[in-house]
């Protein structure tokens, strides 16, 4: 096997004649930071420089890290799973050379079926704000942060509004999409089913994943520069704190629609900050001891205040949210 750290690009490159035939070992690292790469993309260059099998060190001590590989529809990628950083310290390389391992995983594999939920609350023109979480988790885990904290908080807001909407000038759909842990492939369906006017009708889409887990919020607002002054205003008027963050980032639903050319943020805790409990994120560790009241108090408030003022923006200031940073 070959050790590859972090997995930066950078260290695929400079090992590249040494991967293929080899399992390669990488580090999960801190997903809601600047510079992070996911671990889907590590296991895909694993996958074109040859790799025999992935493995993918977690950051919780005697506890193995999940998640998606991101193995393609139809595609028998490689064998691939999360070890705890005990294991990877024991696969180090020494002076005999690589750690040689047999990689063992049992699975079944079998058709099934999902839903993505809707429901529609109209306003007074055809136009819409799509409130979306996910509902999708992993068992090894209650997923309290990720994502029953973005659940919670997007019906906490609904129940709120929903007495409100019919005299906003547009309606809001709340969107539970499932199948986002596998490679966001329920918001990536329901997007890609959409005709061309109904994305026309999509001014925004507010997308809660993980709000919980950290104690301030942030708006990874994928390359649409012209979203970000509405936001930051909306959340100073309301007396919340708001950090932007503009590149493209595909970690969750709100990437597709962004793909799409619809406006869309996602809004997270902890961003930036390792020693937030998002941290522990995709392992056993993500239990709802995690999720404190006041931070989904916080989440669901910012996230009414900004789903009523995206529903009574003029024209103007929706035209002005579709403008892409270059």
């Amino acid at each position: 096997m070959i050790d590859l750290g972090r997995g930066t690009p950078e260290e695929f490159e400079a090992h590249e004649k040494e991967i293929a035939g080899r399992i390669v070992l990488v580090r999960h690292e801190l997903m809601f930071a600047a510079g992070t790469i996911h671990r889907r993309r590590k296991y895909n260059m694993a996958l074109e420089a040859g790799a025999a099998g992935f493995l993918i060190a977690g950051p919780l001590a005697g506890a193995l890290v999940t998640g998606s590989s991101g193995r393609n529809e139809g595609d028998a990628g490689i064998p691939a799973m999360g070890i705890a950083p005990e294991t990877a310290a024991r696969l180090a390389r020494t002076a005999a050379g690589w750690a040689h391992a047999t990689m063992m995983i049992e699975t079944e594999e079998y058709e099934a079926q999902t839903s993505t939920l809707l429901f529609d609350m109209p306003g007074q023109t055809d136009e819409v704000v799509v409130l979306s979480a996910h509902v999708d988790g992993h068992d090894i885990n209650e997923s309290a942060m990720d994502n029953a904290s973005g659940v919670a908080a997007a019906l906490a807001v609904v129940r709120t509004i929903a007495p409100h909407v019919q005299g906003w000038r547009r309606g809001v759909r709340l969107a539970f999409f499932s199948a986002e842990e596998w490679a966001l492939t329920g918001s990536a369906r329901y997007v890609a089913g959409l005709s061309d006017v109904e994305k026309q009708r999509i001014v925004l889409n507010i997308n809660l994943d993980t709000v919980a887990g950290g104690k301030r919020l942030t708006a990874l607002t994928s390359g649409f520069g012209g979203l970000e002054p509405f936001l930051l205003e909306t959340a100073e008027a309301n007396g919340h704190a708001l950090r932007c963050v503009r590149p493209l980032q595909t970690n969750s639903d709100h990437a597709n629609f962004a793909l799409a050319g619809i406006p869309a943020f996602r809004l997270v805790a902890g961003y930036d900050n390792p020693s937030a409990n998002v941290r522990l994120v995709l392992t056993p560790a993500d239990l709802r001891d995690k999720v404190t009241e006041a931070e989904l108090i916080k989440a669901a408030q910012l996230t009414a205040a900004v789903l009523a003022a995206g529903c009574n923006a003029p024209p103007a200031t929706v035209t002005s949210w579709r403008k892409l940073s270059k």
